[in-house]
Protein backbone atom coordinates (compact mmCIF):
# COMPACT_ATOMS: atom_id res chain seq x y z
CA UNK A 1 0.00 0.00 0.00
CA UNK A 2 1.48 2.76 -0.95
CA UNK A 3 1.06 5.75 0.85
CA UNK A 4 2.22 5.86 4.98
CA UNK A 5 -1.43 6.33 6.53
CA UNK A 6 -2.44 8.67 9.73
CA UNK A 7 -2.56 5.27 11.50
CA UNK A 8 -5.79 4.40 13.65
CA UNK A 9 -5.95 3.51 17.12
CA UNK A 10 -5.84 -0.04 16.22
CA UNK A 11 -2.10 0.50 15.00
CA UNK A 12 0.83 2.65 16.92
CA UNK A 13 2.37 5.71 15.60
CA UNK A 14 5.27 4.64 13.81
CA UNK A 15 3.79 4.44 10.43
CA UNK A 16 3.73 8.33 9.19
CA UNK A 17 1.32 9.89 6.67
CA UNK A 18 -1.40 10.81 5.25
CA UNK A 19 -4.72 10.08 5.36
CA UNK A 20 -5.74 8.13 2.26
CA UNK A 21 -7.10 10.63 -0.07
CA UNK A 22 -5.90 13.76 1.47
CA UNK A 23 -2.48 15.58 -0.08
CA UNK A 24 0.84 14.67 1.42
CA UNK A 25 2.36 18.26 3.00
CA UNK A 26 5.65 19.69 1.41
CA UNK A 27 5.49 17.39 -1.64
CA UNK A 28 6.71 19.55 -4.88
CA UNK A 29 8.58 18.58 -8.41
CA UNK A 30 12.03 19.26 -6.73
CA UNK A 31 11.06 17.46 -3.54
CA UNK A 32 11.52 13.52 -3.61
CA UNK A 33 8.07 11.86 -2.83
CA UNK A 34 8.25 8.50 -1.47
CA UNK A 35 6.26 6.01 0.83
CA UNK A 36 7.00 2.41 0.86
CA UNK A 37 3.93 0.30 -0.27
CA UNK A 38 2.52 -1.22 2.88
CA UNK A 39 0.37 -3.49 3.32
CA UNK A 40 -1.86 -2.80 6.81
CA UNK A 41 -3.29 -6.04 8.85
CA UNK A 42 -6.55 -6.65 8.63
CA UNK A 43 -8.00 -4.72 11.52
CA UNK A 44 -6.32 -1.69 10.12
CA UNK A 45 -7.56 -1.66 6.82
CA UNK A 46 -10.89 -1.85 8.97
CA UNK A 47 -10.37 0.87 10.91
CA UNK A 48 -9.03 2.68 7.91
CA UNK A 49 -12.05 2.20 6.26
CA UNK A 50 -14.16 3.35 9.02
CA UNK A 51 -15.80 0.06 9.90
CA UNK A 52 -15.21 -2.93 11.52
CA UNK A 53 -17.73 -5.23 10.36
CA UNK A 54 -18.81 -7.16 7.63
CA UNK A 55 -21.65 -6.88 5.82
CA UNK A 56 -22.60 -8.60 2.58
CA UNK A 57 -23.25 -5.66 0.34
CA UNK A 58 -25.45 -4.97 -2.29
CA UNK A 59 -22.47 -4.82 -4.98
CA UNK A 60 -22.90 -2.53 -7.93
CA UNK A 61 -19.32 -1.91 -10.14
CA UNK A 62 -17.89 1.18 -8.88
CA UNK A 63 -18.09 4.39 -11.41
CA UNK A 64 -15.35 4.43 -13.60
CA UNK A 65 -13.32 8.27 -12.54
CA UNK A 66 -12.96 10.25 -15.71
CA UNK A 67 -9.96 12.75 -13.60
CA UNK A 68 -7.25 9.93 -14.09
CA UNK A 69 -4.34 10.49 -14.48
CA UNK A 70 -3.16 12.35 -11.50
CA UNK A 71 0.10 13.84 -9.87
CA UNK A 72 1.24 12.23 -6.96
CA UNK A 73 0.45 12.95 -4.00
CA UNK A 74 -2.17 15.34 -4.93
CA UNK A 75 -5.36 13.52 -5.43
CA UNK A 76 -7.58 15.94 -7.80
CA UNK A 77 -10.38 17.65 -5.22
CA UNK A 78 -13.82 15.54 -6.24
CA UNK A 79 -11.82 12.76 -7.84
CA UNK A 80 -11.76 10.12 -4.64
CA UNK A 81 -14.39 8.29 -3.86
CA UNK A 82 -15.20 7.25 -0.31
CA UNK A 83 -13.82 4.73 1.41
CA UNK A 84 -15.75 1.85 1.28
CA UNK A 85 -16.97 -0.14 4.27
CA UNK A 86 -14.55 -2.95 5.37
CA UNK A 87 -14.70 -5.87 3.50
CA UNK A 88 -15.41 -4.48 0.41
CA UNK A 89 -12.79 -3.16 -2.24
CA UNK A 90 -11.72 0.20 -3.07
CA UNK A 91 -13.52 2.07 -5.76
CA UNK A 92 -11.66 3.15 -9.01
CA UNK A 93 -9.94 2.27 -12.15
CA UNK A 94 -6.14 2.61 -11.42
CA UNK A 95 -3.39 5.02 -13.78
CA UNK A 96 -0.61 4.49 -15.37
CA UNK A 97 2.07 7.11 -14.08
CA UNK A 98 4.67 6.90 -16.73
CA UNK A 99 7.21 4.57 -15.13
CA UNK A 100 7.95 0.83 -16.15
CA UNK A 101 6.55 -2.27 -15.22
CA UNK A 102 7.97 -5.74 -14.77
CA UNK A 103 7.68 -6.98 -18.33
CA UNK A 104 9.18 -10.27 -17.89
CA UNK A 105 8.48 -10.97 -14.02
CA UNK A 106 11.69 -12.68 -12.09
CA UNK A 107 11.72 -13.26 -8.54
CA UNK A 108 14.15 -13.93 -5.64
CA UNK A 109 13.71 -15.24 -2.33
CA UNK A 110 16.54 -14.45 0.77
CA UNK A 111 15.63 -15.84 3.81
CA UNK A 112 17.62 -13.10 5.76
CA UNK A 113 18.74 -14.55 8.62
CA UNK A 114 16.89 -17.96 8.65
CA UNK A 115 20.22 -20.67 9.85
CA UNK A 116 21.51 -18.13 12.30
CA UNK A 117 21.02 -19.29 16.07
CA UNK A 118 17.96 -18.00 17.98
CA UNK A 119 16.59 -17.33 14.41
CA UNK A 120 12.92 -20.03 15.80
CA UNK A 121 12.36 -21.08 18.91
CA UNK A 122 12.53 -24.77 18.47
CA UNK A 123 16.05 -24.52 16.28
CA UNK A 124 19.17 -23.10 18.12
CA UNK A 125 21.48 -25.00 15.39
CA UNK A 126 24.04 -22.52 14.13
CA UNK A 127 23.02 -23.56 10.79
CA UNK A 128 19.66 -24.52 9.29
CA UNK A 129 17.27 -23.67 6.47
CA UNK A 130 13.62 -22.81 5.79
CA UNK A 131 12.65 -26.50 5.72
CA UNK A 132 14.92 -27.69 8.88
CA UNK A 133 14.35 -25.15 11.32
CA UNK A 134 10.86 -23.43 10.75
CA UNK A 135 8.74 -24.96 13.02
CA UNK A 136 5.73 -23.63 10.95
CA UNK A 137 6.84 -24.75 7.47
CA UNK A 138 5.96 -21.07 6.29
CA UNK A 139 9.71 -20.84 4.57
CA UNK A 140 8.32 -23.87 2.56
CA UNK A 141 4.77 -22.94 1.63
CA UNK A 142 6.58 -19.59 0.15
CA UNK A 143 8.94 -21.32 -1.77
CA UNK A 144 5.80 -23.71 -2.96
CA UNK A 145 3.74 -20.50 -3.89
CA UNK A 146 6.50 -18.23 -5.60
CA UNK A 147 7.35 -21.53 -7.55
CA UNK A 148 3.82 -21.87 -8.99
CA UNK A 149 2.75 -18.76 -9.20
CA UNK A 150 4.02 -18.28 -12.51
CA UNK A 151 1.59 -19.03 -15.67
CA UNK A 152 -1.60 -18.84 -13.58
CA UNK A 153 -4.78 -17.33 -14.17
CA UNK A 154 -4.17 -15.00 -11.09
CA UNK A 155 -0.98 -13.72 -12.36
CA UNK A 156 -2.53 -13.51 -15.53
CA UNK A 157 -4.84 -10.49 -14.22
CA UNK A 158 -1.72 -8.31 -14.39
CA UNK A 159 -1.37 -9.23 -18.41
CA UNK A 160 -3.99 -5.67 -19.52
CA UNK A 161 -1.51 -3.19 -17.55
CA UNK A 162 1.83 -2.08 -19.32
CA UNK A 163 4.27 0.66 -19.54
CA UNK A 164 4.47 3.59 -22.23
CA UNK A 165 7.80 3.47 -24.70
CA UNK A 166 8.63 5.67 -27.31
CA UNK A 167 11.03 4.22 -29.91
CA UNK A 168 11.74 5.87 -33.62
CA UNK A 169 8.85 8.48 -32.70
CA UNK A 170 6.18 5.88 -32.49
CA UNK A 171 4.84 5.11 -29.11
CA UNK A 172 3.87 1.74 -28.35
CA UNK A 173 2.52 0.15 -25.02
CA UNK A 174 4.29 -3.07 -23.65
CA UNK A 175 2.02 -5.67 -21.94
CA UNK A 176 3.27 -7.39 -18.46
CA UNK A 177 3.98 -11.06 -19.46
CA UNK A 178 3.31 -14.16 -17.40
CA UNK A 179 6.01 -16.33 -17.89
CA UNK A 180 5.91 -19.69 -16.21
CA UNK A 181 8.87 -20.33 -13.70
CA UNK A 182 9.16 -17.05 -12.02
CA UNK A 183 10.90 -17.86 -9.19
CA UNK A 184 15.01 -17.13 -10.03
CA UNK A 185 17.01 -18.36 -7.49
CA UNK A 186 16.95 -18.73 -3.35
CA UNK A 187 19.51 -17.42 -0.92
CA UNK A 188 19.45 -18.38 2.70
CA UNK A 189 21.81 -15.87 3.47
CA UNK A 190 23.54 -16.11 7.17
CA UNK A 191 26.30 -13.81 6.73
CA UNK A 192 25.25 -10.89 7.84
CA UNK A 193 23.82 -9.67 10.89
CA UNK A 194 19.61 -10.21 10.86
CA UNK A 195 16.98 -7.49 12.15
CA UNK A 196 17.85 -6.64 15.67
CA UNK A 197 14.43 -6.92 17.20
CA UNK A 198 14.97 -3.85 19.48
CA UNK A 199 15.30 -1.82 16.30
CA UNK A 200 12.55 0.43 16.90
CA UNK A 201 13.68 3.72 14.18
CA UNK A 202 13.16 2.09 10.94
CA UNK A 203 13.64 5.13 8.79
CA UNK A 204 16.71 6.25 10.28
CA UNK A 205 19.98 5.68 8.42
CA UNK A 206 21.29 1.99 9.27
CA UNK A 207 18.17 0.78 10.36
CA UNK A 208 15.26 -1.51 9.69
CA UNK A 209 14.64 0.35 6.12
CA UNK A 210 18.60 0.66 5.27
CA UNK A 211 19.37 -3.12 6.12
CA UNK A 212 16.72 -4.69 4.00
CA UNK A 213 17.89 -2.47 0.82
CA UNK A 214 21.63 -3.06 1.83
CA UNK A 215 20.34 -7.17 2.22
CA UNK A 216 18.58 -6.50 -1.17
CA UNK A 217 21.75 -5.03 -2.88
CA UNK A 218 23.81 -8.00 -1.76
CA UNK A 219 21.13 -9.98 -2.93
CA UNK A 220 21.97 -8.61 -6.60
CA UNK A 221 25.48 -9.57 -6.34
CA UNK A 222 25.06 -12.73 -5.22
CA UNK A 223 22.67 -13.69 -8.04
CA UNK A 224 24.22 -11.81 -9.99
CA UNK A 225 21.05 -9.88 -11.69
CA UNK A 226 22.07 -7.45 -14.35
CA UNK A 227 18.13 -7.09 -15.37
CA UNK A 228 16.77 -4.88 -12.27
CA UNK A 229 14.00 -3.54 -14.25
CA UNK A 230 11.95 -6.94 -14.11
CA UNK A 231 13.86 -8.21 -11.01
CA UNK A 232 12.54 -7.99 -7.58
CA UNK A 233 14.14 -9.45 -3.90
CA UNK A 234 12.10 -10.99 -1.57
CA UNK A 235 13.86 -10.13 1.73
CA UNK A 236 12.23 -12.59 4.37
CA UNK A 237 12.71 -12.95 8.01
CA UNK A 238 12.43 -15.67 10.37
CA UNK A 239 10.72 -15.65 13.72
CA UNK A 240 12.70 -14.10 15.90
CA UNK A 241 14.37 -11.67 14.00
CA UNK A 242 11.65 -10.24 12.14
CA UNK A 243 10.85 -6.61 11.09
CA UNK A 244 9.91 -4.99 14.97
CA UNK A 245 7.35 -2.32 13.60
CA UNK A 246 5.37 -4.70 11.73
CA UNK A 247 2.87 -5.81 14.56
CA UNK A 248 3.17 -2.48 16.43
CA UNK A 249 2.25 -0.15 13.49
CA UNK A 250 -0.01 -2.55 12.00
CA UNK A 251 0.93 -3.90 9.11
CA UNK A 252 2.05 -7.11 7.49
CA UNK A 253 4.36 -6.30 4.72
CA UNK A 254 5.88 -3.68 2.27
CA UNK A 255 7.70 -3.15 -1.06
CA UNK A 256 10.13 -0.27 -2.01
CA UNK A 257 12.16 0.61 -4.39
CA UNK A 258 15.63 2.33 -3.97
CA UNK A 259 16.27 5.95 -4.70
CA UNK A 260 19.01 8.22 -3.34
CA UNK A 261 17.91 11.44 -1.31
CA UNK A 262 14.74 10.30 -0.10
CA UNK A 263 13.71 9.78 3.83
CA UNK A 264 17.24 11.55 4.90
CA UNK A 265 18.89 9.50 2.83
CA UNK A 266 17.92 5.99 4.04
CA UNK A 267 18.91 4.55 0.80
CA UNK A 268 22.27 6.18 -0.09
CA UNK A 269 24.31 4.03 0.43
CA UNK A 270 22.26 1.20 -1.47
CA UNK A 271 22.31 1.00 -5.16
CA UNK A 272 19.62 2.92 -6.93
CA UNK A 273 16.68 1.34 -8.64
CA UNK A 274 16.15 -2.05 -6.85
CA UNK A 275 12.41 -3.32 -6.22
CA UNK A 276 12.45 -5.40 -3.10
CA UNK A 277 9.56 -6.40 -0.38
CA UNK A 278 9.96 -6.28 3.12
CA UNK A 279 8.71 -9.59 4.45
CA UNK A 280 8.40 -10.06 8.27
CA UNK A 281 7.44 -13.96 9.69
CA UNK A 282 3.92 -13.01 9.92
CA UNK A 283 2.75 -15.59 11.65
CA UNK A 284 4.21 -13.71 14.79
CA UNK A 285 0.55 -11.05 14.21
CA UNK A 286 -1.42 -14.27 13.76
CA UNK A 287 -4.88 -13.63 12.47
CA UNK A 288 -4.16 -10.30 11.88
CA UNK A 289 -2.44 -11.14 8.76
CA UNK A 290 -4.35 -13.58 7.35
CA UNK A 291 -3.79 -16.83 9.26
CA UNK A 292 -6.81 -19.07 9.53
CA UNK A 293 -9.15 -16.32 7.14
CA UNK A 294 -9.77 -18.43 4.37
CA UNK A 295 -9.30 -22.42 6.06
CA UNK A 296 -10.16 -23.20 9.91
CA UNK A 297 -7.99 -24.73 11.91
CA UNK A 298 -4.54 -26.22 11.07
CA UNK A 299 -5.48 -25.99 7.56
CA UNK A 300 -5.44 -22.71 7.96
CA UNK A 301 -2.23 -21.36 9.69
CA UNK A 302 -0.18 -20.63 6.92
CA UNK A 303 -3.05 -18.96 4.43
CA UNK A 304 -1.44 -15.38 4.83
CA UNK A 305 2.03 -16.62 3.34
CA UNK A 306 0.70 -16.70 0.45
CA UNK A 307 -2.22 -13.80 0.97
CA UNK A 308 0.54 -11.64 2.02
CA UNK A 309 3.65 -12.45 -0.26
CA UNK A 310 1.21 -12.57 -3.41
CA UNK A 311 0.13 -8.91 -2.30
CA UNK A 312 3.62 -7.34 -2.69
CA UNK A 313 4.60 -9.06 -5.98
CA UNK A 314 2.23 -8.43 -8.08
CA UNK A 315 2.20 -4.65 -6.50
CA UNK A 316 5.64 -5.07 -7.52
CA UNK A 317 4.86 -6.34 -11.17
CA UNK A 318 2.91 -3.49 -11.90
CA UNK A 319 4.56 -0.59 -9.57
CA UNK A 320 8.06 -1.40 -8.85
CA UNK A 321 9.00 2.26 -9.21
CA UNK A 322 6.68 2.15 -5.87
CA UNK A 323 5.22 5.69 -6.62
CA UNK A 324 8.33 7.47 -5.87
CA UNK A 325 8.12 10.82 -7.77
CA UNK A 326 12.41 11.84 -8.33
CA UNK A 327 13.10 15.36 -9.64
CA UNK A 328 9.83 15.75 -10.57
CA UNK A 329 9.73 12.12 -12.50
CA UNK A 330 7.12 9.58 -11.72
CA UNK A 331 9.18 6.30 -11.18
CA UNK A 332 5.45 4.60 -10.64
CA UNK A 333 3.62 2.70 -12.89
CA UNK A 334 0.08 1.64 -11.77
CA UNK A 335 -2.38 3.11 -9.19
CA UNK A 336 -4.91 4.82 -8.65
CA UNK A 337 -6.05 8.70 -6.91
CA UNK A 338 -5.82 7.25 -3.04
CA UNK A 339 -2.20 6.01 -3.91
CA UNK A 340 -3.90 2.52 -3.98
CA UNK A 341 -1.72 -0.14 -6.17
CA UNK A 342 -3.80 -3.15 -7.48
CA UNK A 343 -3.27 -5.29 -4.06
CA UNK A 344 -4.04 -2.48 -2.03
CA UNK A 345 -7.49 -1.86 -3.43
CA UNK A 346 -8.92 -5.68 -3.04
CA UNK A 347 -6.71 -6.36 0.29
CA UNK A 348 -8.95 -8.47 2.62
CA UNK A 349 -12.28 -8.41 1.06
CA UNK A 350 -14.59 -9.75 2.80
CA UNK A 351 -12.75 -10.55 5.62
CA UNK A 352 -14.32 -9.75 8.97
CA UNK A 353 -11.94 -8.08 11.63
CA UNK A 354 -13.61 -8.49 14.57
CA UNK A 355 -14.56 -12.42 13.65
CA UNK A 356 -10.94 -13.42 12.87
CA UNK A 357 -9.55 -11.45 16.07
CA UNK A 358 -11.99 -12.86 18.62
CA UNK A 359 -13.90 -15.35 17.20
CA UNK A 360 -17.41 -13.70 18.54
CA UNK A 361 -19.83 -12.57 16.70
CA UNK A 362 -21.38 -13.76 13.17
CA UNK A 363 -18.55 -15.57 10.94
CA UNK A 364 -18.16 -13.19 7.59
CA UNK A 365 -21.11 -13.70 4.85
CA UNK A 366 -19.43 -15.60 2.25
CA UNK A 367 -20.14 -14.85 -1.45
CA UNK A 368 -18.77 -11.03 -1.17
CA UNK A 369 -17.53 -10.34 -5.03
CA UNK A 370 -13.64 -10.41 -5.05
CA UNK A 371 -13.02 -11.58 -1.65
CA UNK A 372 -10.27 -14.03 -0.57
CA UNK A 373 -10.06 -16.99 -2.69
CA UNK A 374 -7.76 -19.44 -4.08
CA UNK A 375 -4.99 -20.12 -6.92
CA UNK A 376 -3.93 -23.21 -8.11
CA UNK A 377 -0.71 -23.15 -9.18
CA UNK A 378 1.23 -23.98 -12.18
CA UNK A 379 3.35 -26.51 -11.79
CA UNK A 380 5.55 -27.18 -15.01
CA UNK A 381 1.84 -26.97 -17.15
CA UNK A 382 -0.35 -28.91 -14.86
CA UNK A 383 -2.20 -27.89 -11.86
CA UNK A 384 -0.01 -27.91 -8.73
CA UNK A 385 -1.08 -26.83 -5.47
CA UNK A 386 -3.91 -24.30 -4.11
CA UNK A 387 -3.12 -21.51 -2.46
CA UNK A 388 -5.33 -18.36 -0.40
CA UNK A 389 -5.03 -15.59 -2.40
CA UNK A 390 -6.50 -12.07 -2.41
CA UNK A 391 -7.98 -11.03 -5.77
CA UNK A 392 -6.08 -8.29 -7.80
CA UNK A 393 -7.53 -5.03 -8.79
CA UNK A 394 -8.56 -5.30 -13.07
CA UNK A 395 -9.52 -2.40 -14.97
CA UNK A 396 -11.08 -4.69 -17.44
CA UNK A 397 -13.54 -6.14 -15.56
CA UNK A 398 -17.21 -5.31 -14.86
CA UNK A 399 -17.45 -4.26 -18.14
CA UNK A 400 -14.45 -1.70 -17.76
CA UNK A 401 -15.56 -0.44 -14.22
CA UNK A 402 -13.09 -1.95 -13.04
CA UNK A 403 -13.09 -4.72 -9.93
CA UNK A 404 -11.33 -7.16 -7.83
CA UNK A 405 -10.32 -10.30 -9.84
CA UNK A 406 -8.68 -13.69 -10.37
CA UNK A 407 -9.15 -15.55 -6.63
CA UNK A 408 -12.12 -17.55 -8.52
CA UNK A 409 -14.50 -15.17 -6.19
CA UNK A 410 -15.39 -12.37 -9.38
CA UNK A 411 -18.36 -10.45 -10.07
CA UNK A 412 -20.88 -12.93 -11.86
Amino acid sequence: MKRMLAVPAVAAAGVFAATAGQAVAGASASTPYHQPAIMFNIQNTAAINGNTTVVKPAIQPPPVLACLPVTPPSPVPGCVPPAPPAGEPWPGNMAYFGGHVQLSPKIYMVFYGWGEKGAFSTCTRPKGDPVTCDPDGAGQRMINFVSQLGGTTWAGTQTQYYETVNQNGNTYNLHIGNPANQLKGIWIDNSTAPIDPKDTAPTAPGHTYTKLAQEAQRAVSHFRVSDLLNSQFLIIQPQNFSDPEAASAGYCAWHDYTQPGIENGIYNTVKAGISFTNMPYVLNQGTSCGENSLNAGAAGKLDGQSIVLGHEIEETVTDPGAEDVVNGQNLGGWYDVNQYENGDKCAWVGADPVWLSTGSGPEPVPGVPGELGTMVGNANGHPGQTFPVQALWSNDAAGGAGYCAGAGTDLP
